[in-house]
């Protein structure tokens, strides 16, 4: 009986894939996770004092298990669009709506910037701390937040290698770095705690499309110098531009100068492989002799489709690492990398232009 029942399962399956409608197995990991996430928020209307992070502690290890699942049934179908089509819109009817009580999750859904992976995302998930109206909703926000490490340790990546460019043993004059798509340039704000005065001049060139994002990075990094005590040995030059520009109509030295330092961590997820490879040359010649260019891209084949893709309609093209490597093809002389950051979601390409 167990032979026949999985055979007929699989011509439904067989048959849902043809024609584009939502498999019984991939509705079951979703229904499974509603009623997951239901179980806990009557749990905890009914106990408010257990602390959060010992709830999410818990919920956990039961959300990675239907992650898990939820991500080989995608797996099967992702190559039949009408069906993942229809995977989508039955997670964003059924499961989004429990999880956008919670500040991150409303956020990235809902786009009020216009787009998914706003300064505000970036903040919230480097913020850390619970955050939401009800305890239910603190819990799913934490819950966001540990899906999305893997922006905290690009981000740790960046900041590194920034000490290391304005390290007075390797720059004795001043030192230019570009952040494009600096969103709220958390990296820029955690060094500007440990300025001090062996410091070179630090001018940080913050290149993004959204005025508000603008604003926020600075009044951010100001904040972090006056709360450091150091010296205002850093500089803070917004230029409010969109990358078509850099690509159409603007050389991207004539909006940030030569830079010793250019890096975008999350920028390139949102263009096709042209726009990346044109960019990247664009921006490396925009390097000074021995400059480093810094770009992060979202791995292919990883389980981050279901979170970001499905459930809070966070769309990114995901890349081989060969993928990213090509921007770089054809750029003489360069020193090429390619690394992992700690979640092993992210590449973080690096391109050194010779000295």
């Amino acid at each position: 009986m167990n032979k026949l029942v999985e055979g007929i399962r699989g011509l439904e399956h067989a048959a849902d894939a043809t024609h584009g409608r939502l498999s019984r197995e991939y509705r079951d990991i979703v229904d499974g996770t509603v009623d997951l996430l239901e179980r806990y928020r009557t749990a905890m209307t009914r106990n408010k004092d257990e602390p959060i992070s010992q709830v999410v502690a818990r919920l956990w290890g039961d959300w990675r298990t239907l992650w898990s699942d939820a991500a080989e049934c995608l797996a099967e179908i992702g190559g039949v669009p009408r069906q993942l089509a229809a995977a989508k819109e039955y997670t964003e009817s059924q499961l989004t709506p429990i999880l956008t009580c919670a500040p991150l999750w409303r956020q990235a859904y809902t786009k009020p910037q216009g787009y998914p992976g706003d300064y505000l995302v970036m903040e919230h998930i480097y913020d850390g701390r619970p955050r939401g109206d009800t305890p239910f909703a603190s819990v799913a926000h934490m819950l966001g937040i540990q899906i999305g490490q893997f922006v905290v340790k690009r981000k740790d990546i960046v900041r590194n290698a920034i000490a290391t460019a304005i390290a007075p043993r390797q720059r004795a004059r001043g030192v230019r770095i570009v952040s494009l798509g600096a969103g709220p340039a958390r990296e820029v704000s955690e060094l500007a705690h440990v300025i001090d005065d062996g410091t070179p001049q630090v001018a940080f060139v913050l290149v993004d499309q959204d005025a508000d994002a603008l604003r926020f990075a600075g009044g951010a990094i100001m904040r972090a110098l006056h709360e450091g005590g150091g010296p205002a040995r850093i500089k803070i030059e917004p230029r409010q531009v969109s990358v078509l520009r850099l690509l159409r109509e603007i050389d991207p030295a004539q909006v940030f100068g030569e830079a010793d330092m250019i890096y975008s961590a999350g920028l390139f997820d949102y263009f096709g492989d042209r726009t990346c490879h044109v960019l990247t040359r664009r921006l490396y010649e925009a390097l000074r002799p021995g400059g480093i260019l810094m770009l992060g891209n979202m791995k292919a084949g990883t389980d981050m489709v279901w979170p970001l893709e499905l459930i809070a309609d966070w769309s990114l093209t995901y890349r081989t690492a060969q993928d990213v490597l090509n921007w770089a093809e054809g750029l003489a002389g360069a020193d090429i990398s390619l690394r992992t950051e700690a979640t092993g979601y992210d590449y973080v390409l690096g391109v050194r232009k010779p000295a």
